[in-house]
């Protein structure tokens, strides 16, 4: 679980706790130990294939504890999901389905509008997918900085942990090998 551990240090200074192979929805461990420094809660099944419905639906629960949390002034600490999926895409908000290469009628695998921007994204297995659940609150309230600070995360781990060299592109949000 080296690679969510380095994404939590890396992001922002935080202490990960790492759940081994959590199979039912976060919300139901609290894995956090206090510490003097913020808590990052890191939910291990990158070995899992997830459905993507499943998935969504523990985000929104976690993100519903949180708000809970706040609203009783207690600590809330930061989230990583790491898991894999099994085939789906997901459309953003305002994504097209110009963008999907067949009839979304007759797509081959699920397809799901969230609520992130962005256009068509394929998740598959072999694929890593990483759900950060932060308060910007207790960070930086900068979308850009968030943004850009999951790309240096993502850089960084890509060097580290698989010897990958990856940069940024003046004006393209992404990561780029």
């Amino acid at each position: 679980m080296i690679l969510a551990t380095n994404l939590c240090f890396r992001a922002i200074p935080t202490t990960c706790t790492t759940v081994k192979q959590q199979k039912d929805p976060p919300h139901q461990l609290n894995p956090v130990i206090p510490t003097k420094t913020k808590a990052c809660e890191c939910f291990d099944l990158h070995k899992e294939l997830i459905p993507y419905e499943k998935a969504w639906s523990w985000q929104k629960q976690i993100v519903k504890q949180k708000k809970s949390l706040l609203q009783e002034h207690e600590d809330c600490p930061d989230t990583l999901i790491v898991l894999q999926h099994n085939p789906v895409y997901t459309m953003g908000t305002g994504s097209s389905e110009n963008y999907l290469n067949f009839d979304v009628k007759e797509a081959p695998f699920d397809v799901y509008r969230t609520e992130r921007g962005g256009e068509v994204t394929y998740h598959g297995p072999g694929q890593l997918v990483m759900y950060p659940i932060i308060n910007l609150r207790n960070h930086k309230m900068d979308l850009h900085w968030y943004l850009r600070t999951l790309e240096e995360v993502v850089i960084r781990v890509l060097s580290s942990t698989f010897s990958i060299k990856a940069c940024r592109i003046e004006g393209l949000t992404g990561v780029w090998v």
